[in-house]
């Protein structure tokens, strides 16, 4: 028997509003066709629908997202890091609870292994033809940023996709789809192990533009670049029988989605409401200031802000990637500061030695060092100069290139000691922030619900008619 099924798919939108109103429209009349022509179809999106970064996302707490997907009428869709990393865990939950399009991750858990929130780990279709459609999905896990920062538990993706695989089976799939927020290097790789397991793999993440599918040991790769810029199209053609499938042919494609593409008006009404929601909640004055204030001086000020936050010693912020500019003299609301620190790293305590101090501080004055560019791990925007150094609670004297007369809270650096610092999650990691002291470090507690815009807002408040606040 012979049937055949068509594959409509994106990934990555990352918030990019003026188009996704575009791409529903190319997708819904895509569907229409198919539809009059009694063919089969599936709507599936890698995600990375959401953007924490993206103001909207953040204002509606990105529930305005939900129901985006909702209105194109996705199948399912596969769980982005994006709709993981940059939530607490409770919004994780409520999220796939309350959305009508089934979020779907095998390879991250809660800490007992059971599934978060209302996420499945497979998922069976069937379509208007009768073939039946297994779906599973996975996502990078970033190491165990996920297990510290939300207590989830990681699984081995190999081993969770071959039960996943064998429990599809079971329940009569004819067609196996894996949907992937791994990225295309490492789908080709996974292809090579889920070979006769796995048919297709519908990708995301790495924001490949694959003009047509690509076959890795007889497993169908595509993906859809990312941003809404594309909308992925593949045509399977299928022969079953007794219980066996096999793809006799296929042919994809992307579809190019410019702003010059027709809107949906249904899609705009919910940006539209969404964008209303927003503006109000970017409205809310935090901070008067007199005075200009620099981006060294917001930088000083967020410094203060995570050394209050966590009681600590010593407080630390990098310059470029936390915020890209300074503050004009008035009022400072919610939308200047979200307008200006688009990063979404985390709050950390962690502890380093009077030597590490010493070293970061000699650090934020080598070109080298400051000028490094910095993707992933929540910068935004991607390949910003990690910059210099701000340090609250400590000071010292520097002539000649010479670094003397260090102290903290007034009292002289000893190198042996331990100091509890409080930062950003970029400064864990060397290889991350470049600041080569950071090594050795010792991380103490990631804060789970708030990022550092968070906690430097929380410090505009409680100083919101003073002027003379900056550490000296």
């Amino acid at each position: 028997m012979n049937k055949t099924i068509t594959i409509l798919h994106t990934n990555d939108l990352h918030g990019n509003y003026d188009l996704v109103v575009r791409q529903a429209a190319y997708i819904k009349k895509r569907v229409r066709e198919l539809k009059e022509q009694e063919e089969s179809y599936l709507l599936l999106d890698g995600g990375d629908h959401m953007d924490m970064s993206i103001n909207e996302c953040l204002a509606t707490n990105g529930h305005m997202h939900l129901e985006m997907l909702a209105d194109v009428g996705y199948h399912a869709m596969s769980v982005g890091n994006n709709e993981v990393l940059r939530s607490s865990p409770e919004l994780i939950r409520e999220h796939s609870l309350e959305s009508s399009v089934p979020w779907l991750l095998l390879n991250l858990a809660e800490g007992d292994g059971s599934p978060i929130g209302g996420m499945k780990e497979t998922l069976l279709v069937t379509v208007d033809n009768g073939v039946k459609v297994g779906l599973f999905g996975a996502t990078d896990q970033f190491g165990d940023l996920y297990e510290n920062k939300h207590g989830f538990k990681n699984l081995e993706t190999l081993g969770a996709i071959k039960k996943a695989v064998a429990d599809l089976k079971e329940q009569g799939a004819d067609v196996i789809v894996f949907l992937s927020h791994l990225g295309y290097g490492a789908d080709v790789e996974m292809a090579k192990e889920v070979s006769g397991l796995v048919d297709l793999i519908v990708g995301a993440h790495s924001h490949t533009v694959l003009q047509s599918p690509v076959v890795e040991s007889g497993v169908v790769i595509v993906q859809a670049g990312s941003h809404g810029q594309y909308v992925g199209e593949l045509r399977l053609d299928l022969h079953i029988e007794n219980g066996l499938h096999k793809i006799e042919s296929y042919e994809g494609k992307l579809v190019e989605i410019t702003p010059e593409s027709e809107a949906d008006a249904s899609m705009e009404a919910i940006l539209e409401r969404g964008r209303e929601e927003t503006n109000e909640f970017l409205s809310e004055v935090l901070y008067t200031t007199s005075t200009e204030l620099t981006h060294a001086d917001v930088i000083q000020l967020m410094a203060d802000a995570v050394r209050d936050y966590w009681k600590a010693e010593i407080g630390i912020m990098y310059g470029g990637a936390a915020v890209e500019e300074g503050l004009e003299p008035g009022d400072v609301t919610k939308g200047d500061v979200y307008n200006r620190c688009k990063s979404m790293h985390s709050p950390v305590l962690m502890e380093l030695k009077g030597e590490q101090i010493a070293g970061l501080i000699e650090d934020s004055f080598d070109q080298k060092v400051i000028s490094k560019q910095v993707y992933g791990n929540g910068f935004r925007p991607h390949g910003i100069p990690i910059g210099a150094l701000a340090f609250a609670g400590v000071t010292w004297s520097r002539h000649d290139g010479i670094l003397s007369d260090v102290k903290v809270n007034g009292e002289s650096l000893v190198k042996e000691k331990v100091y509890k610092v409080g930062t950003g999650s970029p400064l864990l990691y060397e290889e991350v922030c470049g600041y080569a002291a950071v090594k050795g470090n010792k991380l103490i507690e990631v804060e789970k619900s708030q990022m550092i815009k968070d906690v430097f807002m929380g410090y505009l408040r409680l100083n919101r008619s003073g002027n003379a606040i900056l550490s000296k």
